[in-house]
């Protein structure tokens, strides 16, 4: 198990020491004023006031006008112990190979995290997300009882596992039919359905959304939202096909000869995975289609890399950091209140339109002008 690096603070090592002489039983009622904390601590009022404010944001104390703060939460029978504290995020990946995008939330995740006390550690374990994953599973938990657990990249069979055992769980992604769990992800169906209604306000009228062959929960409302938003387009229907590939780069490159060279070519392909999107430009600028002057194309998702590309990419993004804050804030609200709860956190991504979206092949501009044909929020 990789264990990351974690970063503490002046706050945060206040604020886990008041945190522990509370659990303790240290002072019952009240808190001593600030002046003596200062003194005790050795820290300045303001490093105090903002461990402070955390101690109150956690319900550990309540706090009254010219009133020292009073304790809501006793002293705890025994110790705390290290599992107590601690967050395992479970991957297929091992962490050097996670995609930029995620590295991103991850490293805030355990920031949040350590912020109120707790600490993550990442986990790599293939053998969780074989298709029968109960034994791997099983074995694991005789090894590993943290005080809660967020799945990555997780599957139906994983999702389900840990909600028949009724565990503090958080999944990063969107959870399977029959799952009680809690989970943070973006809203693939409206991305995907926003993403038609730009193609459509550029007068495209045939367009493909290419992603991996997968059964990841967020990969199949991908294809329902897309599927869907075609008939939505007005005072014209834009026709929407859904195209998987092996997510290996000639997959992706005969795709993509497919898609061009049919009856009908398409006009406008949504492309999921930042790395599939470097694969599909270099292979249609190489087989001289120009983007997007022949070809427009958007990424569902963002990654830095993307950034480098010319001509930019139009993609959707959404902040690591707000992300990790809502995994984090869930993951607390399980551990401090014991139980399991099925809790889903949706994301809107922002769009940005990038180089690569233009006005469709041969069509009259000022027609999607007049029409509004597939307006949308932008």
């Amino acid at each position: 198990m990789d264990q990351l690096p974690r970063r503490t603070s002046l706050v945060t090592q206040t604020l886990a020491i008041l945190r522990e002489a509370i659990q303790a039983g240290q002072w019952t009622e009240r808190l001593p004023g600030e002046l003596e904390l200062c003194e005790r601590f050795q820290v300045s009022r303001i490093t105090l006031r903002a461990a402070l404010h955390q101690l109150q944001r956690e319900g550990w104390v309540t706090a009254g006008q010219g009133r020292r703060r009073t304790i809501t939460r006793r002293a705890v029978t025994g110790q705390t112990t290290a599992a107590d504290r601690r967050v395992v995020l479970l991957s297929p990946l091992a962490l050097q190979n996670l995609p930029a995008a995620a590295l991103l939330w991850v490293d805030a995740l355990r920031a949040n995290l350590t912020t109120v006390g707790y600490h993550l550690d990442f986990l790599s374990s293939p053998g969780c997300y074989v298709a029968r994953p109960q034994h791997a599973l099983a074995t694991l938990m005789q090894k590993q009882q943290p005080a809660a657990w967020v799945l990555y990249l997780s599957t139906a069979p994983l999702q389900q596992w840990f909600s028949d055992h009724n565990l503090r769980c958080v999944i990063s992604g969107s959870m399977h039919p029959g799952v009680r769990l809690a989970s943070v992800d973006i809203d693939y169906a409206a991305t995907c359905q926003h993403a038609v209604g730009r193609f459509a306000a550029k007068g495209h009228r045939h367009v493909a959304l290419l992603l991996p062959r997968s059964e990841q929960s967020g990969d199949m409302e991908s294809r329902r939202g897309f599927s869907a938003a075609g008939a939505q387009q007005h005072p014209q229907p834009c026709e929407t096909l859904v195209v998987a590939h092996e997510g290996t780069v000639p997959s992706i490159c005969r795709t993509l000869s497919q898609l061009m060279q049919g009856r009908r070519p398409v006009t406008g392909i949504l492309v999921a995975k930042p790395a599939h999107v470097v694969t599909a430009v270099t292979h249609l600028l190489r087989n001289n289609v120009n983007i997007p002057e022949t070809l427009s194309l958007i990424s569902r998702d963002d990654d830095p890399l993307l950034e480098y590309l010319v001509p930019s990419i139009a993609r959707y993004h959404v902040d690591a950091q707000l992300f990790a804050r809502k995994i984090s804030r869930l993951v607390v609200d399980l551990i401090q209140g014991g139980v399991a709860r099925r809790q889903e956190v949706r994301l809107l991504p922002a769009f940005f339109p990038g180089e690569t979206l233009a006005t469709a092949p041969c069509y009259n501009k000022r027609q999607v002008e007049s029409t509004g044909a597939g307006s949308g929020p932008g």
